[in-house]
């Protein structure tokens, strides 16, 4: 049962009427060169007893991320877990994360499942990145990291892809969104996650993270347009997102050529006045002064 545990990243707590809290944000189990050295070395355990175990349990919260190097730290694992809730009546029931690089027993997934709140790695088949970049993306910002994928798998039985974000969140997406383009044909049995968790490649196929999150998370939509927004401000981004809300085309305006519209939204051209912009104005159902606003 000996596992080596390295706590490779600390987070404080301090509370004004309270003392101090330690506790433990990442433990890798085993060690991982290429991990350790992304993470930074921090407090080693090496548990031999249930004892030892224990004590790592006590530094870990909810929002813990396990990461297990092999299934039989998973096992290890899960055999201390099951020992320690035992013994506090289950009053710790949630571990946080766990990320395995090598699939476990079939017969411990519904306890893993139980026990830890986002599980990757359960099956073989899983593509994650490579350890080098599976750091990175584990370690950044959480509004980073949510936008970006770690692993991914395709289950030909339904046509689906299941890929996981870097907040260990996971969206399934069907295989008829990956359109053919440039003479390419996606081929998901070569799937594999790059380029920092950015791409998702399909054999000679790539897709942008960001247009894969764009189809099928709304509030990725959200955040996206709000951000374009702030950045296209002016008369010309505004006049071009208030004619598409209203299904207008750019030759619907009457005596503006679609021509001139295009050169109004790319901002080619100064902010129209007088008739021009009446007429902008009565067609879009809104007051002159109130285009600029949208």
């Amino acid at each position: 049962m000996t596992t080596t545990i390295h706590r490779v990243f600390t987070t404080e707590v301090v509370r004004r009427t309270k003392p101090r809290m330690v506790t433990c944000r990442y433990f890798l189990l085993d060690s991982d060169r290429t991990l350790l050295g992304k993470f930074g070395h921090g407090k080693t355990y090496v548990c031999k007893s249930l004892a030892t175990w224990s004590k790592v349990f006590e530094h870990s919260t909810g929002e813990s991320t396990w990461i297990s190097t092999t299934a039989k730290h998973t096992q290890d694992l899960l055999r201390a877990v099951s020992v320690f809730l035992a013994a506090h009546q289950g009053a710790k029931r949630v571990f946080g994360d766990l990320l395995m690089l090598q699939s476990p027993r079939v017969e411990s997934l519904p306890a893993i499942r139980a026990i830890f709140r986002h599980v990757v790695g359960e099956v073989r088949a899983v593509r994650l990145l490579p350890s080098d970049e599976l750091a990175e993306v584990l370690v950044a910002p959480t509004d980073e990291a949510r936008d970006v994928f770690i692993g991914g798998l395709y289950d030909p039985a339904t046509e689906t892809i299941s890929l996981t974000r870097g907040t260990f969140e996971t969206v399934v997406v069907p295989l008829s969104l990956f359109r053919p383009s440039g003479g390419n044909a996606p081929d998901p049995n070569s799937l594999a996650v790059a380029d920092y968790g950015h791409t998702i490649k399909l054999g000679e196929y790539e897709a942008s993270a960001d247009a894969i999150l764009y189809e099928v998370d709304p509030d990725y939509r959200r955040r996206t347009n709000a951000q374009r927004r702030l950045e296209d401000k002016g008369f010309g981004p505004s006049l071009r997102r208030l004619r598409l809300q209203r299904r207008l085309k750019r030759s619907d305006f009457s005596s503006i050529s679609p021509k001139t519209i295009a050169r109004i939204e790319r901002g080619e051209t100064r902010k129209p006045h007088g008739k021009t912009l009446n007429i902008l104005a009565a067609r879009l159902g809104v007051e002159p002064d109130e285009i600029e606003t949208y």
